[in-house]
């Protein structure tokens, strides 16, 4: 038992072997959606890292701006 192909959904244990092809390619695809949202949760954290990076060198060339003049 131990060698099975299983994974776990939803608190319920499901060996992959004995799925339909159907069931493999919906869990293929429900694989590959949970990758993409784990990847653009990290890109989105870049993202707002940089948008608020930008946002302070604005306002500091903002203010050098108005010192200078």
């Amino acid at each position: 038992m131990a060698n099975e192909n299983t994974l776990t959904i939803d608190d319920e244990v499901i060996n992959i072997d004995s799925l339909s092809d159907e069931s493999k390619l919906y869990l293929d695809h429900l694989l590959d959606i949970e990758k993409q949202l784990t990847k653009l949760t990290f890109k989105s954290q870049q993202l707002r890292t940089a948008k608020t990076a930008f946002l302070s060198m604005f306002n500091n060339s903002r203010t050098h701006k108005q010192v200078d003049q």
